[in-house]
């Protein structure tokens, strides 16, 4: 029984936005003037698979609370990746999955007071909007367009959120109870399933994103959507999410994912 190519590269790829997301992502950055630590990505912890991040930076305190929504400093750099906006999220999303090609993706966020929250489904939004997909999203404040449009998001951005709204929403497909199984021992924060979604701001779009490209992508084994609580110290949000790899990786031994 064969998994593709010998040799063949499978890849995870972590995604996060505000810190500590970004900050918890780090270590598995290639991206030297992100990681001047270096990779620790390869064949991480003997699984067969190597893992990459993406996130972005908020100069030029590396705190993007103290800056209004939209504004440079709580979108982030235009030099880094998955800015906090609609059209940049869009647009490096898909470049990402293309060139990295994901079997497994899990897209993070900062969220509430939960400290590792674990969304159950993504998209749905708009039940009350009589108006089309764009406006079922909340305004990002950033850029000439504030909405994620057609004219001006990737067409599989278009795709998913034309055809997961109103009540139509899919589901992680991340090993969610071996998540919790994993985090919750630790006992550094709480840790929740949520049944409802990521929400309908930029936490949510990337979310259905992730989701999404595992709809496409038949070599994806598993993608969802994690928020990560904003109060959480960096060192615990590492732990987390490095109990969260473990499962996740455990759930999918790479001898039985076929290669992209």
């Amino acid at each position: 029984m064969t998994t593709g190519p010998v040799g063949c590269t499978k890849n995870v790829v972590l995604m996060g936005y505000w810190p500590p997301t970004n900050e918890m992502l780090r270590p598995w950055s290639t991206n030297p003037t992100q990681n001047p630590d270096g990779w620790i990505g390869a064949d991480w912890g003997g699984y067969g698979y190597d893992v990459h991040a993406f996130f972005p930076e908020f100069p030029p305190d590396g705190d993007p609370s103290n800056d209004d929504i939209g504004d440079p400093g709580a979108v982030g750099s235009p030099d880094f990746d998955l800015r906090v906006d609609y059209q940049a999220t869009s647009k490096d999303f898909w470049r990402l999955v293309d060139e990295y090609q994901p079997v497994i993706l899990v897209t993070t966020s900062r969220g509430g007071d939960i400290g590792w929250e674990i969304e159950a489904r993504e998209g749905g939004h708009g039940l009350d909007n009589p108006g089309g997909p764009a406006q079922d999203w909340l305004s990002d404040a950033h850029g000439a367009e504030h909405l994620p449009t057609k004219a001006t998001t990737e067409a599989r951005s278009w795709d998913a959120i034309s055809e997961y709204r109103q009540g139509n929403t899919l589901p992680s497909q991340l090993p969610m109870e071996a998540i919790a199984a994993a985090t919750e021992p630790l006992g550094i924060a709480s840790v929740v399933i949520d049944q409802q979604t990521s929400g309908n701001f930029l936490s949510g779009f990337l979310g259905l994103h992730g989701v999404y490209y595992n709809q496409l992508a038949p070599h994806n084994v598993a993608a969802g959507h994690i928020h990560v609580g904003y109060g959480l110290p960096v060192a615990d949000a590492s732990a987390l999410l490095e109990a969260t790899l473990h499962a996740v990786l455990q759930a999918h031994p790479a001898e039985g994912v076929d290669c992209p």
